[in-house]
């Protein structure tokens, strides 16, 4: 997601933070400051509510990160990629590399985070009555974070339940519809005009808001939501529709045969200056011996320092092979249109060996041709 930054990397994904996540955060940090804390603990000091309300907000947050987890690990269970896991201002989504295989796949990933949510909702809660029932005065603290805690993320769970995509409930409503009706693009269809649905119920509730005295000083929130919900679930009826434009269609015929590659003892500087600024070239395919290791991209470039070109080797920059989405000459095209996620180029490999690349833009001006034949029949 552009605007993001890395800030840990558990199970091999990587955290990233989006510079809106602050907002929210703010948001939250001041709802327990102003009014959540003090209501509750009154005869806290102002110190004290600060720093716990600081500190809950921060681990309100580590359980988003626990059940975006939860749905990257789930994935890659049935061999799906993931990327990253992104907080950003409506909270957290895990980046998926390319679609679920099956409606199995996509029931139990899309359900693990949820129920990750209940079992941390079940777990605060369940501390905070335990330390009531003993009156240990020593961990009111605890009991009221992990209440706090408890209670959000079980109100994080229903909310992600709600069955409009492209929200948990919404995958799971379609991996429903999937497995009875056998075809994933109508599953897609319904469960997308779910979310659709969805957002106008939300644009309702924020009018709601608006026409009730007292209650509409958070009206816009609603109606973010609304907007990344009807978005999202255009975005994935505009992809199905995509796809069947290219059901049936093989990577091969579109692939490029005719590429220029590099020696991994090549230099940087060599490399941009001989292939890729006269050819304009976004990646560049590093072979030896015939085996295909990698691509070099104007990304993996832009990460070293220009004064570094000359002396760092191509094989120090590249993307290496093992973690690069790679494709087969007979893949079909809607797999390969998945696999892309933020990548530019992908490589076509047979047997080890690099045998084309696959270009999205030209993967785009195919499909755009095959829309503009079907609307003149």
């Amino acid at each position: 997601m552009p605007g993001s930054f890395r800030v840990a990397r558990l199970f091999g994904i990587e955290i990233r933070i989006h510079i809106s996540w602050v907002v929210i955060f703010g948001l939250v940090f001041f709802s327990l400051w102003n009014d959540v804390f003090p209501s509750q603990y009154p005869f806290w000091s102002d110190q004290k509510t600060l720093l716990v309300s600081a500190v809950t907000a921060v681990l309100f947050f580590c359980s988003i990160i626990a059940h975006e987890l939860s749905h990257s690990l789930v994935a890659r269970r049935f061999n799906m990629r993931v990327s990253s896991i992104t907080l950003f201002l409506l909270g957290g989504v895990a980046n998926l590399q390319q679609e679920p295989p099956s409606a199995k796949a996509e029931f139990f990933m899309a359900a693990a985070g949820p129920f990750m949510s209940v079992c941390i909702g079940g777990l605060g809660l369940g501390l905070q009555t335990l330390i009531d029932a003993t009156d240990a005065v020593q961990l009111q603290t605890v009991a009221a974070v992990a209440g706090y805690l408890g209670f959000i993320n079980l109100l994080l769970a229903g909310f992600n339940m709600i069955p409009g995509f492209p929200l948990d409930g919404g995958r799971v409503l379609r991996s429903i519809i999937w497995a009875i009706r056998r075809d994933r693009a109508k599953a897609t269809g319904i469960a997308a005009r779910g979310g659709q649905l969805v957002a106008g119920l939300f644009v309702l509730w924020a009018l709601a808001q608006l026409t009730t005295e007292g209650a509409g000083g958070l009206w816009w929130w609603p109606i973010l939501i609304a907007y990344f919900l009807y978005n999202a679930a255009t975005q994935s009826l505009r992809q199905e529709r995509l796809g069947g434009l290219v059901a049936g269609t093989r990577v091969a015929p579109l692939m490029n045969t005719t590429f220029a590659v590099a020696d991994p003892r090549s230099t940087v500087a060599n490399v941009v200056r001989d292939l890729m600024l006269p050819r304009s070239l976004r990646a560049v395919p590093v072979v030896a011996n015939q085996d295909f290791l990698g691509l070099m991209t104007s990304d993996d470039v832009r990460k070293i320092d220009h004064d570094r070109w000359a002396t760092t080797p191509v094989e120090e920059v590249m993307t290496r092979s093992a973690d690069l989405p790679k494709l087969a000459p007979d893949d079909d095209l809607g797999q390969a249109l998945a696999r892309f996620g933020d990548g530019t180029v992908l490589p076509v490999v047979r047997d080890g060996r690099l045998v084309g690349l696959l270009d999205r833009d030209g993967v785009l001006d195919y499909i755009r041709m095959r829309d503009l034949f079907a609307q003149g029949r």
